[in-house]
């Protein structure tokens, strides 16, 4: 499954049309795609504004019972499409067909994540959510702009608030499922190094395992923390039912 957690696990919440909130473990916020790119994914919307209407009462899955709506589906296609855009690049029904797949697992990977948290008892402080509001509210500048593109994007600023929620939550229950359970073995660097640094030769001389270790731990965790959250969600998926829309 290609979920967030592929960059390290940044978790994404979906929060007005084409915008996204992304809080990530370590430095590894991407920067925003800009101009064609953002323009392509953002059609994906635009072109159909009936079916945007229609998605807020359909439902495109239910995991454990509890419905995503084919809204939340949509927004979902939109923050990730430019992955699959080239600048410039047109849609084409093979890739509006791998975005939607992409999408639905990674809200169907989110739903299960909430409900593993919140059956750990697991709860979101209040000032977290409120801190995270005043962040928004402070780069939409004024509360008349916060207000229009809330509107715009037919939210409720409560329903804002149980976003961030979610998406908090999520960031809890996976801290302590991935990052906490992730495990590298601790000969692993000293292998690699041998392996792909150590004989290295060049104009300078070898980097020493101190230097390499560095790079060499940060690969290592990365695909530790991939390896858990793999097994992480298949666990979940086991004992889940999961029904989707045709």
């Amino acid at each position: 499954m290609e979920t967030t957690a592929k960059t390290i696990a940044c978790f994404i919440v979906v929060f007005f049309t084409g915008i996204t909130l992304i809080s990530c473990k370590g430095d590894l916020e991407q920067k925003k795609e800009t101009s064609n790119r953002t323009t392509d994914s953002s059609r994906i919307t635009e072109e159909h504004p009936n079916r945007v209407e229609e998605s807020k009462k359909a439902i495109a899955a239910k995991v454990n019972g509890i419905p995503i709506p084919s809204a939340d589906l949509v927004a979902e296609m939109n923050a990730i499409a430019p992955q699959y855009l080239k600048p410039g690049q047109k849609r084409d029904p093979r890739t509006d067909e791998k975005i939607r797949k992409d999408a639905l697992n990674r809200l169907i990977y989110r739903e299960l994540a909430v409900q593993a948290a919140k059956k750990q008892g697991m709860k979101v402080p209040a000032e977290a959510v409120a801190e995270e509001m005043k962040r928004i509210k402070a780069e939409e500048k004024t509360e008349e702009a916060f207000r229009q593109r809330l509107a715009k994007a037919r939210m409720t600023e409560e329903d804002l608030r149980r976003r961030i929620e979610r998406s908090l939550l999520v960031e809890m229950i996976t801290e302590k499922e991935v990052f906490g359970k992730a495990v590298v073995d601790p000969e692993a660097a000293r292998k690699v190094y041998e392996k792909k640094y150590a004989s290295r030769k060049g104009p300078s001389r070898p980097m020493t395992f101190e230097e390499a270790r560095p790079l060499i731990e940060k690969d290592l965790m990365t695909s530790a923390v991939q390896k858990r959250e793999d097994e992480w969600v298949a666990e979940m998926r086991k004992g889940a039912r999961i029904d989707i829309t045709p």
